[in-house]
Formats: structure tokens, sequence, C-alpha cells
């Protein structure tokens, strides 16, 4: 009764053993069979080439004029780039600066910003120790004071003398974060 019992047990080892010792585990001159091989042989255009299906040459096809990305409408100019109908910059920044957005500011700060400008602001920050050539601006300076929110938006997002841009690190959200923290730390 119980080799009974065994039997398809066995019978299973046997079956799973002989699978696996005809994988393709050793080297072989032969390809490998595709049962479906069209998915890995099948026509691709690269960017930038050329192909004669479209009557221009191009691979690629250009967007229809007016065409924006979905989630990349930035119609909102005072909040997407610190600027009025105008184009001036703003004086105040488009968000209400709540203890949660300078909280965000400072963590924003502390990441991007202190290697550079120092944890005060005082722009003496440990970039100083490797003989940087131009010193890092002072928030605490009457000049840096009277800049309006919208051109020191416009310095963290497209860079400004030896600052480069960091728009693509830093979201518009974190950016007016970071100016309501640098305004809190210049206001004590």
């Amino acid at each position: 009764m119980r080799q009974i019992r065994l039997l398809p047990l066995v019978a299973l080892m046997v079956t799973l053993m002989f699978v696996v010792s005809c994988g393709r585990g050793g080297y072989s001159e032969k390809p490998p069979i595709h049962p479906n091989p069209n998915m890995d042989s099948q026509d691709k255009l690269k960017a930038q080439s050329e192909h004669t299906f479209f009557p221009d040459g191009a691979s690629m096809r250009t967007p229809v004029e007016g065409t924006v990305a979905r989630g990349e409408l930035r119609e909102d100019d005072a909040y997407y780039r610190g600027k009025d109908a105008a184009g001036n910059f703003l004086n105040k920044a488009p968000i209400e600066f709540t203890e949660e957005i300078l909280a965000r500011g400072k963590a924003r700060y502390d990441i991007y910003c202190s290697a550079c400008h120092g944890v005060n602001a005082d722009g003496k920050g440990k970039i100083l120790d490797y003989n940087y050539p131009v010193p890092p601006a002072n928030f605490h300076e009457e000049r840096i004071m009277k800049l309006s929110d919208g051109h020191m938006f416009n310095a963290v997002t497209n860079g400004r003398l030896n600052m480069p841009s960091l728009k693509a690190q830093v979201s518009v959200e974190d950016r007016w974060a970071i100016i309501g923290y640098i305004r809190s730390i210049q206001k004590k």
C-alpha cells in the first residue's frame, strides 16, 4: 500500500529531473527555439532615422502644432515662472507659506542649497572648503533681501551666475517652499 502512494511521487521526481536535465545549460551552436518568431524579428524605426514609409522620409512624426503632453500644461505664469501677465517678476509668491510648506522648504533647502549658501543662509557653505572661486550669495545682504520672490524663483529655476539650474531636481512647489523658507530666515 505504501509503495502505491510513493509511485506518483517517484514518477513526478523522475519527470522533473528529465525536464531540468534537458535545459539549455550548455553551449550550443544552434539558435534558440522560438515558438513565435515574429516578435523577435519585427521591423522597428529608430528615432531620427530615415524610412520610406512616410513621404518626407522621416521615421518620426512631428507633434501637431499646439500639442501639450499630458500633465505638462503650464498656463499659470505666476506659479510656474514667477512672472505676472506683463512678464515682470512677482513681488510676492503666488502661494501662501504655511508651516507645512516652510518645513518642506527647510528640508529642500538643506538638501539643495545649504552646501553652497550655508545652513544659516549666510553664504558660508561647505563648498568654500574646496576653494570655490566665487562665493555664493549671502541671503542676509540687503540687495538679496530686496529681490522679489519671482526673481528668486527664476534664479532657482534657471540658475544665476555660477549657480546651476535646479528645475530638473526641484519641483515647482518645492522651489516656492524654498523661497518661503529663505524669507522666514531673513525675517529672523
